[in-house]
Formats: C-alpha cells, structure tokens, sequence
C-alpha cells in the first residue's frame, strides 16, 4: 500500500512540474513569436501609412472606392428606408464589384517592393492585404450601416476568404494576429460618409520554424532539467525499492536466525534443565540420551553460524590447486550417500577423460555439498533423486546437477542466488537462505559461471560452465 502510495505522489508530482515546465515554455514562445520582428512590423506600419496618406488600401484604391460607392449610394439609402431585402441584396452586389475591382486593380505588389527595398528589408518578406468591412451613414441620426463585413455573403470563393475580410493582394497563407501589420479603418465623404477597414500581414516565409529555432537553447534547458528530475525520480524510486528490499531480507534473515536458532536453544535449555533432576542423574540411559540432544543442537548451531562465517571469509581464504573434477565430485558423492536413506538416490557420471582443473577443493566440496542439500531438502517427491553428469562443449565444460523435486517458479529463478533469500515461506525446511548465496560466491570466485533451468512438478538443474582455458584434458580413460 505504501508502495503503491509512495509511486502515485512522485508520478503526480512529476507530472506537475512537466506541466508547469511546459506551461513556462509555451508561454515563452508565444511571446517570442509575438514580438518576433517587431522593429520590422514597427518600420512597414509607418512606411505603408506613408504612402497611403492621400489614398485608400494602396495608390489608386480611393478613386475606385469613391468611384463604386458615389453611384451607388442613393440607390441604397432608398432601399435602406424602403425595403430592406432589397437593400441587403444591392450591398451583396455593390461590395462584390468594389472587392472584384480592388483586386484587380491593385497596385500592393509595387506599394510593397518599394517599401522593402527602401528601408533594406528582407527580399524574401511575403504580404497580404485584406478588406474587412464597409460601413455607410446617410443619417447621423441612424448611425453607421453595414454593407458589407466576414458575414456578408460574396461570390468569392473560400480560398479567397480569411477569417480577417476578403483577399485583395499578396502571397502570404497564414495571416493571424502575430503577423499583422496593419489594422487601418479610414473614412470617405462622399454624398454621405463612409467608413472601410483593412488589414495587411506581412511575414517571412518559415516564421515559426524560425522562432522555434530561436527557442532551441530554452527547449534543450527544458529537455536537460526533465531529463534530470526523472533521473532524480527514477534514482530515489531505486534507491528506495533497493532500501525497502534489504529492509525485507533482514527482516526475513531475522525470522530465519529466530527460527533455526530457537529451536536448538529451546532443546538445549529443557535437556539441560532435565539433568538437574536427581531421577535423571541416576538414569544413566536418560542422561546419555539427554547430552546427545544437547550435542546434536549444539552441533546444528555451529554448522549455521560457521556457514555465515564462511561466506564472509570466502574471498580471503582461497587456495587454487590442480585437482581432477572428477575424483572431486565422485568423493563427495560416496560421501554423501550415506545421507541418503533407499529408495531415494544419488549418482554420478564420470566424464569419459580425467579433466585436471585449478581450484579450491575445499570450497568447491562445500559449494556442491550445497546444491546436493538444496536438492533433497526442497525435494517432496516419494523418491528423490539427484544426478551428477559432465558434458562437453565449445567452451569447455559443463557439470549437471539434476534432481526431481518440485521445481523453481520462474519469477524466483534470478532471486535463489541472493543472500538471505528463500523460496517460499516453508518453516519446515531449516536454513537462512544463504546456501545457493554461497554457491554463487564460490562459482564467481573460480571464474565459472552458473545457471538454472527448472519446471514446477518436475525438477530443477543446476548447470556449472568451467571454461575450457583452465582445464587439462588427461588422455588416460576412467
């Protein structure tokens, strides 16, 4: 629960602080993109004001504005007070001809080229100009009339449109408020007022791949600081499991040292106490039993503290000796068939050469001793057996230890080797889980390597590679 807990307060946190990192950095390139080129945008606002001072939209535009709309102004101002849907369908066909003419007539290309190469602006710059909205006033007392605006129906199709008015001129397909230059309504006074708005955008082409290049440094200090507290996240989250895990095993090794411990010290205090009483003492059949249980617990507790001693004495006690693997494993194994009651069993193979090898045959005897009680210990079957084979390969050779016990569930296979580990909750079966963990020391110590393949309900083996470059073939046959 605490763990599940513990992941959800460092997910939400850092999904917190991506969103605040993000938020900044977003933030930050709408500003850049926003004030991109602005001394620029300042500069074609003036210039383009200046040319259009004694004119309308561009050189030339006034005249057709004043020429359209001075025909047509008493026919709207009758319909206007008449019939509205007369008036609505004369503004529809009188903002048609002015936009058609404006773009026709046009003259923005040569407004625009003049202004860029007076002031040495970049030649690669892109413009467009849009009409917006036209407003009539016969009666100050009725106010500005709408003819026509983005809602009035045109005949020009979509691609012509932009959300800002109509299109009259330029090549620019992205117009939006970060690229406006200009947003200019202008007055006329003809017969009766009137009032025209416009707008011009101008931007270089690939303007916000260029802002976003500008921003490359910031993206990169946002990507490393990411990068840095998921690091930082990830290195506590392990750091803790690592933490809680060791936690765990002495917990478990705790448990196990209560357990094995216990017992024989339990036995040991009632013998003990049972040798006080005078009807013991004078038994002498009682009393020999007595100390043999004494010596028996006394024994089990020694074999565990000086398999505990062993492993940390491993690595400053080793003596490599020429030995022949063979007649090493085939002495333990005789040995240790006096362990094992019929019908279980115990056999060995011997490889067909006699294979001298360097190593320790002390704790090569107790590593394997190790295996062989794993072997039957854990094993549950009717009749347990184990059996030892060399086999042969490319890069030297392999020692089979197999037995048919009940098997190591595949989650577990990477975790038997670690100290203090143990399979399963089984008090039945003693041990501190450090003999596999010993195993492992001593194989790592003679440069072999080890490994496992197992089935649940079918047995387990345990595979020894010794590489080939420490071995002697003898040719003399067993």
């Amino acid at each position: 629960m605490k763990d599940r807990i513990y992941k959800s307060v460092v997910l939400v946190s850092f999904l917190i602080l991506l969103l605040v990192q993000l938020r900044l950095t977003y933030n930050s390139y709408v500003l850049r993109d926003r004030d991109y080129s602005l001394k620029e945008k300042t500069l074609i606002n003036d210039e383009y004001g200046r040319s259009i001072s004694e004119d309308k939209v561009f050189k030339g535009g006034g005249k057709i504005i004043d020429s359209i709309l001075s025909r047509n102004m008493p026919a709207l101002k009758q319909a206007y007070l008449n019939n509205k849907k007369e008036f609505v369908k004369r503004s529809q066909s009188v903002s048609n001809a002015l936009l058609k003419d404006l773009q026709k007539e046009s003259t923005m290309d040569s407004v625009f080229l003049s202004i860029v190469k007076k002031n040495g602006l970049d030649s690669n710059l892109q413009y467009l100009l849009t009409f917006q909205q036209i407003e009539i006033n016969f009666d100050p007392k009725i106010g500005n009339i709408t003819i026509f605006d983005n809602h009035t129906r045109t005949d020009f199709k979509a691609d012509q449109k932009t959300p800002y008015g109509v299109i009259i001129d330029g090549t620019l397909t992205d117009p939006n408020v970060q690229n406006r230059v200009t947003n200019l309504s202008v007055s006329g006074k003809l017969v009766y007022d009137y009032r025209v708005t416009f707008n011009l955008f101008v931007d270089p082409p690939g303007r916000t791949l260029k802002v976003a290049y500008q921003m490359l440094p910031t993206f990169l200090l946002v990507a490393l600081c990411i990068i840095i507290i998921v690091g930082i996240n990830y290195y506590t989250y392990i750091s803790w499991m690592r933490q809680k895990k060791e936690t765990d095993i002495k917990s478990d090794f705790l448990n196990s040292i209560k357990h094995e411990f216990n017992t024989p010290i339990t036995t040991i205090l009632v013998a003990s106490k049972s040798l006080h009483e005078d009807e013991v003492l004078n038994d002498r059949t009682r009393v020999s039993a007595l100390v043999n249980i004494v010596e028996r617990q006394a024994r089990r507790l020694h074999s565990h503290i000086n398999q505990m001693l062993e492993i940390s004495d491993i690595n400053n006690n080793i003596h490599l000796e020429e030995t022949d693997l063979n007649y090493a494993i085939l002495t333990l194994v005789n040995d240790y068939k006096i362990k094992v009651q019929a019908p279980d069993s115990i056999t060995f193979d011997p490889h067909g050469s006699e294979i001298l090898i360097m190593m320790d045959p002390f704790v090569f005897t107790t590593m394997l001793q190790n295996i062989l009680d794993n072997s039957f210990k854990h094993n549950h079957s009717d009749i347990k057996m184990t059996v030892l084979f060399i086999t042969t390969n490319k890069d030297g050779y392999t020692l089979h230890i197999k037995d048919n016990g009940k098997g190591i569930e595949e989650a577990m296979k990477e975790k038997i080797f670690d100290k203090f580990f143990r399979a399963g909750k089984d008090n039945t079966v003693s041990g501190l889980g450090l003999g596999l963990y010993y195993v492992k020391q001593c194989i790592d110590i003679h440069g072999w390597a080890i490994s496992v393949r197992t089935e649940l309900g079918k047995g387990t083996e345990f595979l020894v590679q010794i590489p080939k470059e420490q071995t002697i073939i003898s040719t003399n046959h067993l």
